[in-house]
């Protein structure tokens, strides 16, 4: 048996397993992801694999990370939620740990567990969209993920949802800042909008005071639905995917998909005679999945499918 130290980096929180390569989860565990600007990301990631290195003499390191990434040299072009691996070298950084080292943008990761033993195993044109800190997404086309130039491919989350009449360039500027399918859609620009209100609550707590029909959660609850919603029919209509698939935490909720079907008809009424929209099968977990799938794939190390199980 061999295992696999397998991360899941986001805003918020760092994910982190370990995985042998038919897919079975040995220890799993969740880790605050620390403010930028003096790089102990890479402490925390480090010590994290050296002790899996004690523990299950791992051999190699798997990485879903929140950006544009070279998934060949390891380096970040862009990312929006951990400042501190904008144009760095994911491999170079953590070249001590002595391990082969494989890294993939988040949203591409939640992709390949789909494509790989998820909802999307029969669908070769589907668009992975993940709500979480912001809203990543992976555009996967023609039986493979599509990147674009430097990987900027699938960037959902920079979609600006409104078009105002501003006149002053800088008004114009800061739409990117405020107007954007992330900024609109994302579960942590939702709890902010309501610690601003001084309403201190969890995801969970959100769904629960929704139904009992709090005024100010209803409020921000139905406009990160009507974005989503939105962002949803802008895709559709400019990619024409057989299926778009929502996966990260807040899609583990029961009634989250139903409002945004609803919001969606509304919208573009025969949008889902052609298009299945669904969550992830797996979740929170799928960026963990995704990122081992690529490291086997990367290093020729990929066992059959019925060999996956979760």
């Amino acid at each position: 048996m061999t295992y696999y130290a397998v991360f899941d980096i986001g805003g918020t929180s760092v994910k982190h397993a370990v995985i042998d390569e038919q897919g079975n989860f040995h220890s799993e565990n969740k880790m605050q992801t620390p403010k930028p600007g003096n790089d102990e990301i890479y402490k925390i990631l480090t010590d994290q694999i050296e002790q899996d290195k004690i523990n299950y003499k791992v051999k190699g390191v798997a990485l879903s990370v929140p950006g544009a990434v070279d998934i060949h040299t390891g380096h970040v072009y862009y990312t929006g939620s951990v400042m501190d691996f904008m144009g760095q070298n994911m491999k170079e950084k953590l070249a001590s740990v002595g391990l082969p080292i494989e890294c993939e943008n988040d949203a591409h990761c939640a992709a390949l567990a789909e494509k790989w033993q998820g909802n999307a195993i029969d669908v070769n044109n589907f668009i992975c969209i993940t709500v979480g800190t912001g809203i990543g997404g992976a555009l996967f086309l023609n039986g493979d993920i599509y990147r674009g130039k430097r990987g900027m491919a699938g960037e959902v989350g920079l979609m600006m949802l409104h078009n105002p009449s501003y006149t002053l360039p800088e008004q114009l500027a800061n739409v990117i800042h405020t107007e954007t399918l992330s900024r609109l859609g994302s579960t942590w620009n939702l709890l902010d909008r309501l610690r601003k209100k001084n309403i201190h609550v969890t995801g969970q707590e959100v769904f629960k005071l929704y139904e009992a029909q709090h005024k100010d959660v209803r409020k921000e609850l139905d406009a990160l639905y009507n974005a989503l919603a939105v962002g949803i029919c802008n895709i559709a209509h400019s990619i024409a995917p057989e299926k778009i698939i929502i996966g990260g935490g807040i899609s583990q909720q029961p009634s989250f998909l139903h409002p945004i079907k609803d919001r969606v008809t509304n919208i573009a009424p025969t949008l889902l005679e052609w298009m299945e929209l669904e969550h992830c099968r797996f979740y929170n977990q799928a960026g963990l999945v995704g990122a081992l799938y690529h490291f086997l794939k990367m290093q020729a190390k990929l066992p059959t499918i019925n060999d996956f199980q979760i």
